[in-house]
């Protein structure tokens, strides 16, 4: 069994910057991150959570994974992001935490014009994913 103890936003940086969040289990901390710093004139991505994630501390987590399930267009409305416009390049990742309370989703969005990639990662024990939206 893994229980949820704490979720917080999260920023860590050297040699550059990514912003996500923290999620903190009783064994281990799962690491949600996107780059968090613009190339040039790009809207750059971010981690995004449409759950209340304080909803689900004391959780038990039975599982990570990268889905696809949905597409929240409000929020691409909210920060001004148009996917049908013809210089729109870059790509969302969705990841479940799956727990004994339901899912708790988080999204990285990215848009930019094609040459300015971000980098998203997952890091826990369950899965370690890192792909350029």
């Amino acid at each position: 069994m893994e229980k949820i103890l704490k979720i917080t936003d999260l920023e860590q940086g050297e040699l550059y910057t990514m912003a996500g969040y923290a999620v903190e289990t009783d064994k281990q901390i799962i690491k949600l991150m996107i780059d968090n710093d613009s190339s040039c004139c790009e809207q750059w991505g971010w981690f995004w959570c449409n759950d209340n994630p304080q909803d689900f501390i004391g959780a038990e987590l039975l599982d990570v994974k990268l889905t696809d399930d949905a597409l929240n267009e409000a929020k691409f409305k909210e920060n001004n992001v148009d996917p049908s416009n013809e210089w729109f390049e870059g790509g969302i990742m969705f990841v479940n935490l799956e727990t004994d309370r339901g899912t708790l989703q988080f999204v990285a969005y990215n848009e930019h014009n094609g040459y300015y990639g971000h980098e998203a990662r997952v890091e826990c024990e369950q899965l370690k994913h890192s792909e350029t939206l």
